[in-house]
């Protein structure tokens, strides 16, 4: 036997349990859940022509929309939104863990066009004029206000005394052709504040004062304070998960998943003996290096990214069985375990290499062309293949080289 060897053997495999015990943790932690699997909601909207007078270039509309989108479910409280631009012309959001759902989805989708008109319909004053807009609550027993501040190019005074005793009406979602006279014979009318002008307004703002719950009134300010969407949205699909099955779904899959591993590694080590405790290190950083390089490109885990996840550890395994297979029709009289180690290894590289290429290929024809829970399951599955090719080709070769060297087979076989 060679000591050296042996120690440096050793040390190699107590570092890697050193990081795995040390890190794993705070990796785990940092995993974003889908909500297929903490509950949530997902919908997909498309983006129509903007409103009339935005003069915004066909390529940055729909950017500026995400943008937007993720501003108001920042402004919410959520963590960790999804938005993602499809096909140029759709966005899709999916919000995992809110509690209130009604009220996220309203949220996104209102005050494209906030603007205040006259009963005539005609523009006095957009979102693009506001400063700040605060809620105030002048007693327990009222309705909030909603205050709003104008910019300095505002001429509030002239306003006022344009409009002062006439109505103003505050729309959200205003088109052309849209009428206050129809709008206010609606059940689902999109104005949501009328009221006189009077001279006591500020020359730098406005209290709107209506019959608004706390719940509305942040509503509304929210999305005043984010400022309009410059286009309508059209909601296209939808679904929603409860948290309860969330929690449900995620519960059952980490448990199959982890039966799943433990008879992987069971086999191994009654298949091959000590050649298999090597694979088992093997597929244990196999499962780190997968969810740290997941967890580095700021993946979402999801119901299919968990199924990519197990397959790829099938694909990582199926690498070792063949390094073993040909270790086993390497073994010649005289030969020492080293070079058969060796042998081994170069026979087995183009066949796990094509293997590995050709599902690399599939993999990356998903992630390109699919949508969806499609592309978060191609995401998972080259990671995978990534990490498995380090871990149960490269990691194993080097494990295996090193225990040649340091004689231990030799040892043992002439200890027989």
């Amino acid at each position: 036997m060679k000591k050296s060897w042996i120690i440096s053997t050793s040390i190699t495999i107590s570092l890697l349990f050193l990081l795995f015990f040390t890190t794993s943790k705070n990796i785990v932690d940092e995993i974003k859940v889908g909500l297929d699997l903490q509950g949530g909601f997902e919908i997909l909207y498309e983006v129509q022509e903007p409103y009339e007078g935005r003069e915004i270039p066909e390529e940055k509309l729909v950017t500026q929309m995400a943008s937007l989108i993720s501003d108001r479910i920042n402004l919410l409280g959520i963590s960790e939104p999804v938005i993602t631009i499809e096909d140029d012309d759709r966005i899709r959001v999916q919000v995992p863990g809110v509690k209130d759902q009604e009220e996220a989805r309203e949220f996104i989708s209102i005050g494209g066009n906030i603007t205040f008109r006259d009963t005539d319909d005609q523009l006095v004053l957009s979102s693009s004029d506001f400063s700040a807009v605060k809620i105030e609550k002048p007693s327990e027993d009222s309705s909030p206000n909603i205050s709003i501040d104008f910019t300095e190019s505002v001429d509030m005074e002239s306003i006022t005394k344009k409009y002062e005793g006439k109505k103003l009406v505050l729309w959200l979602d205003y088109v052309n052709g849209d009428s206050y006279k129809e709008a206010t014979l609606k059940i689902d009318s999109k104005i949501i504040y009328e009221g006189m002008v009077k001279q006591t307004w500020s020359s730098s703002g406005m209290s709107l004062s209506s019959d608004f719950s706390k719940k509305e009134a942040e509503i509304v300010a929210k999305a005043l304070t984010t400022g309009d969407l410059p286009a309508p949205l059209i909601e296209i699909s939808s679904q929603s998960v409860s948290a309860k099955l969330g929690e449900k779904s995620l519960n059952q899959t980490l448990i199959s998943g982890i039966i799943a591993i433990f008879l992987v590694f069971s086999y191994m080590v009654w298949r091959y003996r000590f050649l298999g405790l090597v694979s088992i290190l093997c597929m244990l950083s196999y499962l780190y290096l997968t969810i740290g390089l997941f967890v580095f490109f700021e993946g979402v885990l999801t119901l299919t990214g968990l199924a990519a996840f197990i397959l790829g550890l099938g694909i990582a395994v199926d690498a070792t069985i063949i390094t073993f297979e040909r270790l086993k029709e390497e073994v010649k009289p005289g030969k020492s375990f080293l070079q058969t180690v060796m042998d081994a290894s170069n026979r087995t590289f183009v066949t796990i290499g094509d293997a590995q290429l050709t599902t690399l290929i599939t993999a990356a024809g998903l992630f390109v062309f699919g949508v969806g829970s499609v592309k978060g399951f191609a995401t998972m599955l080259l990671i995978s293949i990534v990490s498995g090719f380090l871990t149960c080709y490269a990691l194993l070769r080097l494990l295996l080289y090193m225990i040649g060297e340091s004689r231990v087979v030799e040892w043992y076989e002439s200890r027989k």
